[in-house]
Parts: structure tokens; C-alpha cells; sequence
């Protein structure tokens, strides 16, 4: 199914949400219903407020850890791939413009079967993530586009690990070209070039063990001395 029909989908069942079991949502619904949540941050968000955005590495990051000492607005969409992310984020209304936008995203275009690592997968995530920042730094004053993060070696039957790398490649290459910033939060984690984390350094072979620690590593790079 297109990301046309989930979205329709999504659109007419949305007053059916609750009763939906968690386990039939797909990416693009979830990330649909989730749009009311973040769009109550939006509106109520204060000045010089930071941004977090992109998939569920963005969404379990937690907004009671302050970053550079402002509030968070986390507008993370787990399951998202940078295609439902690009769809979605226009959606919503940003009336406060934010000191700086973090996108993590990248993660959920991992997948074997889709050749991620092949040319024409990689130009596809490259020309799709440049249109996400394109937006977001339509609504905010700096844009920072981390790494996409390790995952286990478990996974590595279905998720392609080289494409971790490579995507992080395009990414750094496409803020060049840009003027985002890029960075990597992840670089303690990772099991050299690989595209695999290091043991300990994940709960479930995709998410982190600890968010925090993330969030603390960009600060040096994010946060001007006092």
C-alpha cells in the first residue's frame, strides 16, 4: 500500500483510533494520530525552544532533559522512514519559530529487501531527507542532522549495516551543501565502521540503551560556551 492510501486511510479512521489494536497501526497511522500530540507541543511551545524531529530515535529521546538549557518539543514519529517523515511533518502548523531543529531519521529506510545501499537507494534517501530539511529549516534557525545510529548484529539479516555508514555519508555530505550542521551523537556506540553497535550499547538491536547519554554528546558541539 502507498503512502497516499495510508494517510487517506489514516484520515477517515482517525476517530476510530482508540479502538484499534497498537500491533495493526502501520508507520504512517501511527505517525498520523501522533501529529495531534506533537501539534499541542507546537502551540503551546516557548521562544528559543529546540526541535527534535524524525523517527522513534527522535521520539524516545525525553523532553525533561533540557538541551543547552531549553525546552524540547519532540516531534519524533516512530516507524517513520524519511518518505512517511517528509509526508507528514508539513502537516503540521509550527506559530513559535524554534532556536534549532535535530532530525534523526534514516533508520527505518534500512531494510534489505528495498537495497538501501544500491546507488538509486541512496539518492532516494538523499533527495527525500533534503526536502525535510528544506522544511525544517523553514521553521527554525539551525538545523542539525545527526548520524543515523548502529544497529545490532542480529538485525543484519534484514536491515543492511553498510547502509548505516553510507547514509551517514550522503547526510553529512547533503548538510555541506546546505549549511545544516551535522553530527554524531552515536560515535561512542559504534563498532568502527561497521554499521553495528557495540555490545551494551543497545536494548533492542535498534534502539539505545540510553538515550541521555546522546542528547549530552551534542551539547559540546550545539551549545555555545558560557
Amino acid at each position: 500500500m502507498g503512502l497516499g492510501a495510508v494517510l487517506l486511510i489514516g484520515a477517515g479512521a482517525a476517530i476510530g483510533w482508540f479502538a484499534r489494536p497498537a500491533a495493526s497501526l502501520t508507520p504512517g497511522l501511527y505517525g498520523l494520530n501522533r501529529l495531534v500530540a506533537v501539534q499541542v507541543q507546537l502551540t503551546e511551545a516557548p521562544p528559543d525552544y529546540v526541535l527534535v524531529a524524525g523517527d522513534s530515535h527522535a521520539e524516545f529521546q525525553g523532553a525533561a532533559q533540557r538541551l543547552c538549557g531549553r525546552e524540547v518539543v519532540n516531534a519524533g514519529l516512530g516507524g517513520a522512514t524519511a518518505a512517511i517523515y517528509a509526508a507528514l511533518f508539513p502537516r503540521l502548523t509550527v506559530p513559535v519559530r524554534a532556536r534549532m531543529a535535530i532530525l534523526t531519521i534514516g533508520t527505518n529506510d534500512l531494510k534489505r529487501k528495498n537495497a538501501p545501499a544500491s546507488e538509486a537507494g541512496l539518492a532516494r534517501f538523499a533527495a527525500t531527507v533534503e526536502g525535510i530539511v528544506r522544511d525544517l529549516g523553514r521553521v527554525s534557525d539551525r538545523v542539525v542532522v545527526t548520524a543515523v545510529p548502529p544497529i545490532g548484529r542480529a538485525v543484519g539479516d534484514r536491515l543492511d549495516a553498510e547502509a548505516v555508514e553510507l547514509f551517514s555519508r550522503r547526510l553529512r555530505d547533503l548538510c555541506g551543501r546546505l549549511g545544516c550542521t551535522f553530527a554524531d551523537p552515536f560515535a561512542a556506540l559504534r563498532d568502527g565502521t561497521s554499521g553495528y553497535a557495540l555490545p551494551g550499547a543497545l536494548r533492542d538491536d535498534v534502539h539505545l540503551a540510553r538515550y541521555r547519554q546522546a542528547q549530552r554528546a551534542l551539547e559540546p558541539l550545539l551549545c555555545p560556551a558560557p
